[in-house]
């Protein structure tokens, strides 16, 4: 169901789609690259995989494939470019699916829900077994949306060992999971967790 937040800028791309674009671009391009610099620890790759997700999604008319709303649709793109990314720095030449930048991806497979099942155990495993403030920092960024300020002031520790406590949690986590060979799957948690 569209955003009614988001009913102008739809009224836009009816009259001119450049204008829409460049009314989402405004809104979102600054959002969207905070929530991917989350994912990827480099802005300028964040900002790059935000920007070729609006090129893409303006020259290739995706807009006029989204029914619901614009933020859900924009967001879940980007975070499955940032999944690309990472797997490509992890040498991997394998990419998603162009249909998986659709936010209403049918997740009922069962061979998909199964291996959804089986990463999220074992995410959950490795999760755990991490330190525990570093374990602590990692499931308030990731699993409750909390910002490095927020989890700074929860815990008490400045943002920069929030940060470090992250970077180390993502590092243990592609290790664990890369050694377990799921790492081709972790899209597929992170897709149906956020």
């Amino acid at each position: 169901m569209p955003n009614d937040g988001e009913l102008f800028i739809r009224n836009a791309f009816n009259d001119d789609p450049r204008l829409g674009c460049e009314l989402l671009f405004r809104q979102y391009f600054a959002p969207l690259c905070s929530h991917v610099v989350r994912f990827v620890y480099n802005r300028q790759l964040a900002e790059d995989l935000v920007a070729d997700l609006f090129y893409t999604f303006y020259t290739k008319e995706l807009y006029k494939q989204v029914t619901g709303s614009y933020r859900a649709y924009l967001y879940q793109a980007a975070r499955n470019r940032a999944y690309n990314s990472l797997r490509w720095e992890l040498g991997r030449q394998e990419t998603l699916p162009d249909h998986l930048d659709r936010p209403d991806l049918d997740t009922t497979q069962p061979d998909r829900l199964l291996q959804q099942d089986e990463l999220y155990r074992a995410v959950e495993q490795a999760v755990q077994q991490l330190p525990t403030q570093r374990q602590r920092v990692f499931l308030l960024s990731r699993f409750e949306g909390k910002s490095y300020k927020e989890i700074a002031q929860e815990m008490g520790i400045s943002p920069k060992t929030v940060e470090n406590h992250l970077l180390r949690a993502t590092s243990a986590l592609r290790q664990l999971l890369r050694n377990q060979r799921l790492i081709s799957w972790t899209f597929l948690l992170f897709t149906t967790l956020f």
